[in-house]
């Protein structure tokens, strides 16, 4: 759920300023949420399908659904990582953007849905029997935007969370240049195990 950062970077002829600059913020924002939230990674599947991830306006539309959904999900959170940092250089950005992108799929035991460009694949789960009990869904949200500040900073409570995802759902749809939508586990029968969240994200921070 991606476009390319250089490809973006012409908007609608604005005069903003941070509109014609090569500053960029890079932000993610991770968050774990209780596996009863089962409805919530059909949602995703099914918004992630339906966005037109070829355009600008489909990565926006498909942003202020996550965001969204999320919110709607408040109840189940339990962790959070967020971070947001600007750079000079569209070079710069879209550098970070890739190095958290692959970072984060290092983590999916599996990648059963995705939409690129507007390019759609879709895999069979596999199935992963463990005698562990499973907890945890772990949704991230990558943006690249054309904002010269920070979007926020660090998130120790959930009413940071909610500020800052109703933010989110408020930006300015030419200011948005890149967004990636990651989830895991996919599949909506599995989930992961404390031992998963502890070793695969460790700096997440508890908020319930």
């Amino acid at each position: 759920m991606e476009q390319d950062l250089q490809a973006m970077s012409d908007s609608d002829g604005a005069d903003d300023s941070e509109l014609t600059n090569d500053i960029v913020t890079v932000s993610r924002l991770q968050i774990a949420l209780r596996s009863r939230a089962k409805r919530l990674q059909t949602k995703l599947s099914d918004i992630a399908l339906r966005a037109n991830t070829a355009t600008t306006e489909g990565l926006f539309e498909l942003l202020q659904e996550t965001a969204s959904t999320l919110l709607e999900n408040a109840d189940f959170w339990t962790h959070v990582l967020a971070g947001s940092q600007t750079v000079d250089s569209r070079e710069q950005a879209e550098a970070l953007f890739n190095q958290y992108s692959i970072q984060e799929r290092s983590k999916f035991s599996a990648e059963t849905l995705t939409n690129v460009n507007g390019v759609v694949s879709q895999k069979a789960p596999v199935a992963t029997p463990s005698s562990e009990q499973s907890a945890y869904v772990v949704v991230t949200l990558l943006l690249g935007t054309a904002d010269d500040a920070p979007l926020f900073n660090e998130i120790y409570s959930t009413s940071l969370l909610r500020d800052v995802l109703e933010e989110i759902t408020l930006l300015r749809s030419r200011f948005l240049l890149v967004f990636e939508l990651l989830w895991t586990p996919q599949d909506v029968t599995d989930s992961l195990t404390e031992a998963d969240l502890a070793s695969d994200y460790a700096d997440l921070v508890p908020i319930a």
